[in-house]
């Protein structure tokens, strides 16, 4: 089932903000096994609202539209909705409550009725009243009858507010309990019986290439090919994402599909991928820790990176139980008089060093206790601090268990936030792996 999602702003259109509501619009409904093949985003013109909704309406079964259904004069979604359908407006009584639930105690009957313009719906929709806000949203349904594009199936527009929460307070209560009803009935779609089921799963991996990611995949995606799973590939500084979308009229193959071509992912890049959907690197260090059993700390030494894998390692519930500190020696005289790193081992190696690297690790992990330490230092530029030495040269190191004891240069391309961020990822897969190995 296919369908397509329709943003209303002019300040969307002019790049005044970004457009989060279709972002989580489209995850929301491809979880449910829909696929999105439109997103539109129109300003606030009735018109243009009008066109895109036509064009959305000819090509997808369901039509999720957001946004201009506020009281003011360029909120016209329900105009536009209207006109689009060839429906009158008319007025829900039901709705007058939420319409003006802020106004309790100033009497103006000219923004009273300003206000009453969010009770207004097309003819024959379903009202919504919004449990958070003042504007109310609806549902209707198109019948077959309505174009030549219906194809001779029903079709459903879902028009919610704009303002994101409360967005997400009418999709998730709202139209994704009534799109599942949809779903669970036996469905008609383009003149044939049974539908398409979508499966999607994203793989997120690190310190690896695009270009290294295609070549090592590309069996795996010739097998995908033939059992009509997509592969999509989004790269970022230190975090390559792969979407897998799997499609087929049967639930239990959609999903055997999807696993199986994810299996075969895993078999060649499997050290680089360390989470999938809305996980973060902290995430997978607090599970690996978690299977193992027993508690496992761990303590940072930071220059290059300035702070940034403390804070990563923190953005995770119940960082408390495995991070017992850092210190953050972005300067010369912190790392000697902190980190009791010996001024004759910089002066001889350079604090962009493997040695300065290693003392910083073995030394952070003595000053906390901990089982685990990391260390970093290197050149995010603009200018290089040491001579010969260029832009993006990092030393990494982890100190461990059992004798685990390693020191990784790499040299990152970027600018500083990117080759900071590299940097952490890197290092914190590194202790990621060395956990899951112990």
């Amino acid at each position: 089932m296919k369908f397509s999602c329709v943003s209303i702003g002019t300040e969307l259109n002019l790049g005044l903000i970004l457009n989060t509501n279709s972002k989580y619009i489209t995850e929301m409904l491809t979880e449910l096994g829909l696929e999105c093949n439109y997103m539109l985003t129109v300003r606030d013109d009735c018109g243009d609202i009008e066109n895109a909704l036509k064009e959305a309406i000819s090509h997808s079964e369901v039509i999720v539209v957001s946004g201009g259904l506020g009281p003011t004069d360029d909120d016209l979604t329900r105009v536009a909705v209207a006109k689009a359908l060839n429906k009158d407006l008319v007025k829900d009584e039901s709705l007058d409550q939420t319409s003006l639930r802020f106004l309790k105690w100033l009497q103006n009957k000219s923004i009273e009725g300003t206000l009453k313009r969010q009770s207004f719906i097309p003819e024959g929709s379903i009202p919504i009243k919004p449990r958070i806000g003042s504007a109310s949203g609806f549902i209707i349904k198109i019948g077959p009858d309505y174009s030549k594009e219906a194809a001779g199936c029903s079709k459903w527009v879902f028009s919610i507010p704009g303002v994101p929460k409360e967005m997400k307070d009418m999709l998730d209560n709202d139209v994704i309990p009534f799109l599942k009803g949809m779903i669970d009935l036996p469905a008609q779609v383009g003149g044939k019986t049974g539908r398409e089921f979508l499966k999607k799963k994203i793989l997120l991996t690190t310190d690896i290439s695009e270009s290294e990611m295609e070549f090592r995949i590309k069996d795996a995606k010739q097998h995908a090919k033939d059992l009509k799973v997509e592969i999509g590939v989004t790269a970022n500084p230190g975090l390559i994402k792969i979407m897998l979308l799997a499609k087929s009229c049967d639930k239990k193959e959609c999903d055997s599909n999807l696993k199986l071509i994810e299996k075969k992912i895993r078999e060649v890049i499997g050290e680089n991928i360390y989470g999938a959907g809305n996980d973060i690197m902290a995430d997978s260090i607090r599970e690996a820790i978690k299977k193992k059993g027993s508690k496992i700390t761990i303590s940072v030494a930071e220059s290059v990176t300035g702070g940034l894998i403390s804070s990563l390692l923190t953005d995770t519930g119940g960082s408390s139980e495995f991070f017992t500190g850092s210190i953050v020696s972005y300067s010369t005289g912190a790392k000697e008089e902190v980190l009791n790193i010996m001024d004759d081992l910089i002066v001889q190696k350079g604090v962009v060093s493997p040695d300065v690297c290693l003392e910083m690790a073995q030394n952070v992990k003595r000053l906390f206790h901990s089982d685990f330490a990391v260390g970093t230092t290197g050149i995010a530029g603009p200018k290089s601090c040491e001579k010969d030495k260029k832009i993006g040269l990092v030393y990494c190191c982890l100190i461990g268990p059992n004798g685990i004891s390693e020191v990784y240069e790499k040299n990152f391309i970027g600018t500083r936030t990117e080759i900071k961020f590299r940097t952490a990822q890197f290092i914190l897969n590194r202790l990621r792996l060395a956990i899951n190995n112990l």
